[in-house]
């Protein structure tokens, strides 16, 4: 059996959901010294902190808005500024100094203006610039969407994003669906029977090695100019993120789509500490660490996070020790194979690795599936009978599902 699954559920049963939508557009040359006065307010902001110890964001104001209102930028701008270092503050490491490097603006929803895709911001008191936005269908039925509240807005050199909420009614599950998370694919498997490997992850592994491979040749030819090191590992970035997040959102958009047309709870992993495991140090090869080092488990994860509670579906974490280790059948334990196989001697079957490592995931949130530890009995079913399998497929009321 596993010890301890500890199933922890993700309170989510708040009725706003948030999530962001980016546009681009046209930087214009009023924005450059927006965009570093903005940064300086910041690192202002920072080391008053830093120095007087507030106790809230409130009091950081009270210490820097007589400061940070000299760089005469409109009083929304130090409100902004000081919410962000005291984010940064509060999030420091001990004796560590921190401060803002990238250029970028963030405002409230009181602050600007949204009419369609023309955008009006303030840069002094009394003085608005105008933005004009960049985006497909999907961010025009975003945007004209009355049911949806914008709220921040964050300006970067390249991108505007907006954060928009919703109001949403989580619905009630009639059963699981557990996801097995590994470093080249995703696999699911559902109470109602389904299950399905999504292998696009092995992509994104691919394109990565490659984008790897390109940087060291780039550090090579480029090592002693580093302006155009900088310029080139930026650019190559970029594609190599654009290209992982398109790959990563097809599979994520089809597994929380499956969850909501059939009405499942979801139930993931909490991995913790996976970074640790690949240090300087721990006698791994210094290949193995970087591509260990660059598996997309928290994204992936943090995508199907924000789809599901947009789409009013429950998730839950559950504890990911043992879930590749035991049979879901009989709670065995299984022996190793060869490609990724695992044998069950009670059950005489041979199991794929990931596809069991789901189901026990699935099953870990099914209270009635299985005992508690320390139990000698098994759990009664709906009918007061014991079950024969103690990781048996069930429902949300205990019963199994129909034929």
């Amino acid at each position: 059996m596993l010890t301890n699954p500890a199933v922890q559920p993700v309170r989510n049963k708040s009725a706003k959901a948030i999530k962001s939508a980016t546009f681009r557009y046209n930087a214009s040359e009023d924005l450059s010294q927006i965009f570093e006065d903005f940064r300086m307010m910041c690192n202002d902001a920072i080391r008053i902190a830093i120095n007087e110890k507030p106790k809230n964001k409130l009091h950081l104001i009270e210490l820097s808005y007589p400061h940070l209102k000299a760089y005469g930028l409109h009083t929304h701008y130090v409100l902004s500024a000081c919410e962000v270092a005291y984010a940064v503050y509060k999030s420091r490491r001990d004796g560590s100094v921190p401060f803002v490097k990238k250029a970028f603006l963030k405002l409230d929803n009181q602050t600007y203006r949204l009419n369609h895709m023309l955008l009006r911001i303030p840069t002094k008191p009394h003085q608005y610039t105008f933005l004009t936005l960049q985006g497909s269908d999907y961010h025009l039925r975003l945007i004209d969407d009355p049911d949806l509240k914008k709220g921040s807005l964050t300006i970067t050199s390249r991108a505007v994003i907006i954060a928009l909420t919703k109001e949403v009614e989580p619905f009630e599950p009639i059963g699981y669906i557990g996801i097995d998370l590994n470093e080249k694919n995703v696999t699911v498997s559902a109470t109602d029977g389904y299950c399905h490997q999504f292998d696009e992850l092995g992509q994104v592994v691919e394109i990565k090695e490659r984008y790897r491979e390109l940087r060291r040749k780039v550090s090579r030819v480029t090592r002693n100019d580093n302006r155009v090191s900088k310029d080139l590992l930026a650019k190559y970035g970029r594609r190599e993120r654009n290209r992982t997040v398109q790959r990563i959102h097809k599979v994520t958009k089809l597994v929380v789509n499956y969850a909501e047309n059939h009405r499942l709870s979801i139930k993931m992993e909490r991995l913790a500490g996976i970074r640790k495991l690949y240090r300087r140090g721990n006698r791994q090869a210094k290949s193995h660490r970087g591509k260990m080092n660059t598996w997309v488990y928290h994204l992936t994860q943090r995508q199907i996070a924000y789809k599901a509670q947009w789409d009013g579906i429950s998730y839950y974490m559950v504890n990911p020790r043992g879930t590749s280790s035991y049979c879901p059948d009989c709670g065995s334990r299984v022996a190793p194979l060869a490609d990724r196989k695992l044998y069950c001697r009670m059950c005489d079957k041979t199991w794929d690795r990931d596809v069991l490592a789901s189901r026990n995931i699935m099953a870990c949130a099914v209270p009635q599936a299985r005992p508690f530890r320390g139990s000698g009995e098994g759990e009664r079913g709906g009918d007061g009978s014991n079950p024969s399998s103690r990781w048996r497929e069930v429902g949300i009321d205990g019963t199994p599902p129909k034929s």
